[in-house]
């Protein structure tokens, strides 16, 4: 049975793993807005987040786990080996094992775990939603779709909910968006060669709130969903570069400007075919509407997300 979150929020204990991390910080954050008392799982013995409870240990170590999900109702698995190919395996799909092992028993009636879009892989659709096979090209895709596959697999007496964001952003990441952020010659080449292709731009903020908005509204099944800003049509390198610069330049979107001069799509897919062989065409879309037919309305947006960027690294140099 769901229960009310706004009114039970108080008598919850939250816990994330990852919690330093883009996505994984933004979800304590609201986690905290909301009333629950949160736990964090970090290797950092220097790590202090205000406010939280903090566990020290390895996402394997069985003694650690067991006291940081002790009791608990919700578990955010965000923790990820991301740089390190050595220990990828280790981390991304014998660390989410053992995690899982734990479940039962512990409390835990609610896991939501990141994943990532890139799961997918190269495919012909050009449309890509949840039904898309996945065919993961590297190392960290591949860890990252083996583990998703052991938690699709579910977990006895607790909801369970994959999310797959795309090229998640914000102020000190802020992938396509640093491009007019930056404006140097580099930046232009990059915008005349791959400006039209789509961007796939979602801020942590938005894949943070679908996150905790699932808490009440997932199904008893566990469930996948893709969290993209895809269906706005000017989530573009061309499209980022025209709302980052008319906001700078004005305080506002003006979506009616002069076009962004770029190469047709079909070139810069070449180029990338020929240095790295077989890839997707920059015309992908990763559909969330089944994010939206649960009515989940994206706080941000793609130019919610430019503002917050704008507004965060204005502050970050003041």
């Amino acid at each position: 049975m769901r229960r009310n979150q706004e009114n039970n929020s108080r008598s919850q204990i939250a816990c994330v793993t990852g919690a330093s991390g883009m996505v994984g910080s933004r979800i304590v954050h609201r986690l905290l807005q909301q009333g629950y008392a949160v736990r964090a799982l970090t290797r950092r013995r220097d790590l202090m987040l205000s406010g939280v409870d903090m566990h020290y240990g390895d996402i394997r170590d069985v003694s650690a786990l067991k006291s940081f999900l002790n009791q608990a109702n919700l578990l955010f698995h965000c923790a990820a080996e991301l740089n390190d190919e050595s220990k990828m395996w280790k981390v991304n799909v014998s660390g989410t094992e053992t995690l899982l092992s734990m479940i039962p028993g512990s409390g835990i009636e609610f896991l939501c775990y990141l994943s990532s879009a890139g799961v997918v892989g190269r495919t012909e659709r050009t449309v890509i939603d949840e039904t898309t096979p996945c065919n993961p090209r590297n190392i960290y895709e591949r860890t990252k779709w083996e583990a998703e596959k052991r938690v699709a697999d579910g977990v006895r007496n607790c909801r369970v909910v994959i999310l797959r964001p795309t090229n998640v952003v914000d102020a000190r990441r802020p992938g396509a968006i640093g491009l007019p952020m930056r404006s140097g010659w580099a930046d232009y080449v990059k915008i005349f060669l791959k400006g039209g292709e789509n961007a796939h731009v979602v801020h942590s903020d938005d894949v943070a709130a679908a996150a905790v908005y699932l808490i009440e509204h997932a199904s008893e099944n566990p469930q996948c969903f893709l969290v993209s800003c895809d269906h706005e049509p000017l989530n573009t390198f061309a499209g980022i570069w025209k709302l980052y610069k008319s906001f700078e330049r004005t305080g506002s979107f003006d979506e009616s400007g002069a076009k962004v001069a770029h190469l047709p799509i079909a070139i810069p897919h070449m180029l990338r075919t020929i240095m790295r062989g077989a890839a997707n065409r920059g015309d992908r879309v990763y559909s969330p509407a089944k994010l939206l037919r649960h009515e989940f309305i994206f706080p941000l947006g793609l130019k919610g997300a430019i503002r917050r960027i704008i507004e965060d690294r204005r502050q970050m140099a003041s």
